[in-house]
């Protein structure tokens, strides 16, 4: 479960916006991700992949969210994030760790640090492929 809470939130392709530019609405659909599994990993999980309607209504049962994902689609795509589950993309996530900064927005979490041996290992063992 935390893999799809770290794809859900992490992804480096999340806008974080400076408190002038914010934008709520904007803020709900595209602070979060929706990332395609292979379809029996999306049968395991009851379709928890399909998170940003979570983000709009946590009232919205499981069995409707793909319904609702595809009406967030059709109407407010421009605004929403999305990607398909591959081993870059767990790479990315998992190596280029990254905090909030007030004056950069983005920073690496180990900027300006040794590397680690933990991250060093994932950056030389994981694929570079999708």
């Amino acid at each position: 479960m935390s893999t799809f809470t770290m794809v859900h939130h992490t992804a480096p392709h999340i806008p974080f916006k400076d408190v002038k530019n914010w934008n709520s609405a904007q803020a709900q659909l595209g602070g979060t991700v929706h990332c395609d599994y292979p379809r029996w990993i999306e049968v395991l999980c009851h379709d928890i992949s399909v998170h940003i309607p979570h983000h709009i209504s946590q009232k919205i049962p499981s069995y409707n969210l793909r319904l609702a994902n595809e009406s967030l689609r059709k109407n407010w795509g421009q605004y929403l994030n999305e990607a398909r589950w591959n081993w870059r993309l767990m790479k990315t996530i998992m190596t280029d760790c990254h905090v909030y900064d007030e004056e950069k927005n983005y920073v690496p979490f180990d900027e300006g640090q040794k590397e680690s041996k933990v991250l060093g290992i994932l950056r030389r063992v994981m694929p570079n492929t999708p």
